[in-house]
This record gives C-alpha cells, structure tokens and sequence, in this order.
C-alpha cells in the first residue's frame, strides 16, 4: 500500500443513521405528479403541442384589440364593424352592442370579452385538449400495470387517492398550461387595452369565469382519461379508447343534427357528443347558456362521467393489491 493512504473496507456493513430530507406526508402525491410531469415533458411532440396551444391566443387576442379600439371612438363604431366577432349561437349579439357608447357600454365590454373567451375554451383548446391528453394520459397508469410498478408505490405508506391525485395533476397541470394560463393573459391584455382600471370593476366575475370554465374542462376529461388507462396494461388501447369517444360522439351529432335540422334537435342530439356537452356547460359557465333543462342534463352526464371514471380507477388502482 502506498505510503500515505489509509486503507478503507470495501464492505462497510450495519445501520446507518438516514442523512436525507423525508418529504411531509401530504406531498407524497406531488412526488408522483412530479415524476409524471418530468416524464412527459420528454414528449418531442407535446412539446409541439404546447407551443402550437398557445398561438390561438394571438387570433383572440386580436379580437380584444379591435373591440378596444372601435370601442374608444363609440359614435363612428357601427354595429356591422363588429359583426365578424360574433356567430349565430348569440342572436342577441346586436341587442347587446348597441351599448357601445350608449346605454350600458360597461355591458357591452363584459358582453364581449365573456365570448372572446369562450371561443377561446370552446373551439381552438377545445380540440387541443383531446390532443395533449391523448399523449399524456393513457401510458400514466397503464404503465404502472404492465411494469408492476404498484409493488414500488404501495410498499411505501402511499393511500389509493394519494396515487390517483398525482397522476391526476400530471394530465391537470398540462391542461392548465394550455386553457387557464392563456386565457388569464388575454384577460390581463384586455385591460390593458381598456381605456383605465375602472374596467376591473365591471369584469372582476372573468377570473372566475376562466377557472369554473377549466374545472369543467378538467375534472371530467382527467377522470376519463385515467379510467382508460387503468383499463389496460398497453397505452395505444387507452389512446384508441380516448380517441373514439370524441371523435365517434362529434360524428354522431353531426350526422344527427344534419340529417334532423333545428335548433331542439340540436340541443336533444348534444348529449350523444361529449365536446358538445362540454361547450354546453361552459357557455353557461360564461353566461350564454339559458336552457335550463338541457343545461340540467349536460351537468348530469358530466358529472356521471366522472363519478364512474373514477369509481373504475379507484377499483383498478387496488386490484392488484387484492388477493
């Protein structure tokens, strides 16, 4: 042995005293959420997905910026100037803007930024939602059961709804990324491009129109999603399951509602769409939404939706803990 140099055992064997950081008992489904997020970050194309989320928001953005101007000179603004904005689900669209300079323009701001931002939610995120978790979704617990990876989270002092929340704030965290942060920003833009802060107190209820809006976005599609990938131990199944539900339920309304025209056959055949009843229930979050009986339902196949998803999850999480 060289001069110097103390020789060390190779196999120092007995108890050691723990020299790490144990995380508190109540983010031990952040750990998961972590890990999950990290992971489909890795994703080349939800990366894309992210970046293309986010340009929608530059053509609604557009629209506050033409409101604002025609709005700051209301006595050349004319009623058809505005018309571009505006689409046949709102006959009463007219009625409201002739507010412009007149009786009520703080109504008529409030009027059209709640629609600016639900065609925000309704059509480009709509649509990108099913994308993105279409990718992130499916192998998040499908996974888990293929690789046995239970036999690692359940032998630490880990509970089923722990399990089922952190997986569930991967799917919400990147949702959240693509509908409620952009929508917050063209808010946000939207007074400053209003003509001064006393705009805040005649649109303060948008901030929480934006997250009831997402709670409806969220909740159900997050359950749904994990319930199909709890489903199956192979991820393209769960992908295929996701897919066919929108796009068999968007073709069916379709061909229902064009083959039956009117507008009662319309709101009858949106219960077969699961995008449609979605739109539904955020039109009414945004205020546009006066039906109440098929508002009723469109609440009642969300919510059962839910429920059922994550009856299914809970129920595949603790199988292979059964004996």
């Amino acid at each position: 042995m060289p001069y110097g140099r103390t020789a060390v055992p190779l196999h120092d064997l007995g108890y050691r005293t723990w020299q790490g950081r144990l995380a508190a008992p109540w983010g031990r489904w952040w750990v998961i959420a972590q890990t999950g997020i990290a992971l489909a970050w890795r994703s080349r194309w939800l990366r894309r997905l992210l970046l293309v989320a986010w340009l929608p928001m530059m053509y609604v953005a557009i629209g506050f910026f033409v409101y604002e101007q025609l709005a700051a000179s209301p006595r050349t603004a004319n009623v058809r100037d505005l018309a571009f904005l505006f689409v046949d689900e709102f006959p009463d669209a007219k009625e409201v803007i002739k507010g412009l300079g007149q009786a009520d323009p703080a109504r008529a701001r409030h009027w059209v930024w709640s629609w600016l931002l639900s065609l925000f939610f309704r059509y480009p995120q709509g649509v990108l939602m099913v994308l993105v978790v279409g990718l992130i979704a499916p192998p998040l617990v499908a996974q888990d059961v293929r690789s046995r990876a239970f036999l690692l989270y359940f032998s630490r002092p880990l509970a089923r709804s722990e399990y089922i929340l952190g997986k569930g704030a991967v799917v919400t965290g990147y949702l959240l990324m693509i509908t409620t942060l952009p929508a917050l920003v063209l808010y946000l833009l939207g007074l400053l491009l209003s003509p001064g802060l006393g705009v805040v107190l005649h649109t303060w209820d948008l901030p929480l129109r934006i997250l009831g809006a997402s709670v409806v976005l969220v909740v159900p599609t997050t359950a749904l999603a994990l319930a199909f990938s709890s489903l199956t131990s192979e991820s393209r199944y769960a992908s295929f399951a996701w897919f066919a539900v929108w796009v068999l339920g968007w073709v069916a309304y379709v061909l229902l509602t064009a083959s039956l025209p009117g507008s009662f056959m319309k709101e009858r055949w949106t219960l077969i769409s699961l995008y449609h009843t979605l739109g539904r229930v955020q039109n009414w979050v945004f205020g546009f939404e006066t039906e109440t009986a098929g508002l009723m339902s469109a609440g009642a196949v969300l919510a059962g939706i839910t429920v059922v998803s994550l009856l299914v999850l809970f129920r595949r999480v603790s199988s292979p803990m059964r004996i």
